[in-house]
């Protein structure tokens, strides 16, 4: 699947709602505390996800490579831990980028994440020259990665030194 269009609402975030009510703790925040209480409040779901009034739409699309990623919106498939989501307004897809986070260490086995991702897609939250999204992959486990990542990271773009020169 790949995305097809977006209603046109902006993107009006339900974790910072429930922030704002109190009914979550900033530093709790996470998609599965966010499925939690939704699950521990079923009259109230429907009140708060109409709060976000924000839908994205999909398509099929055919894929002679089942074992390929989702087709990110650079029109390639996503790499799991190396497609990274950025501002389509600041960055220009295909650029490489170079993400560290010393407590980011639950997707590398314990150790700090640290490596190159390409800026390969975009989303209505990633607002920003140094916020990005990364592609954990597809299925239940890699959606409870994804659900898990809210940290703060050293956020490079890699430039050829000539590029570079024109901004010294």
């Amino acid at each position: 699947i790949t995305y097809a269009a977006k209603a046109g609402h902006p993107f009006s975030a339900i974790g910072k709602l429930l922030i704002e009510r109190g009914e979550i703790e900033r530093s709790e925040i996470s998609m599965q505390t966010i499925r939690r209480w939704l699950g521990d409040h079923p009259r109230q779901v429907d009140e708060v996800l109409w709060h976000n009034r924000s839908y994205i739409f999909f398509r099929e699309v055919p894929s002679a490579d089942l074992n390929a990623g989702p087709v990110a919106a650079a029109k390639v498939p996503l790499i799991a831990g190396r497609s990274l989501a950025v501002d389509r307004l600041i960055h220009t897809f295909g650029f490489p980028f170079f993400i560290r986070s010393e407590n980011l260490v639950h997707l590398d086995g314990d150790k700090p994440f640290a490596r190159v991702m390409l800026a390969l897609d975009t989303g209505s939250a990633i607002v920003g020259p140094a916020r990005g999204d990364i592609f954990t992959g597809s299925g239940d486990d890699a959606g409870e990665l994804a659900g898990t990542v809210r940290h703060d990271a050293d956020f490079v773009i890699l430039l050829p030194n000539a590029a570079a020169a024109r901004f010294a």
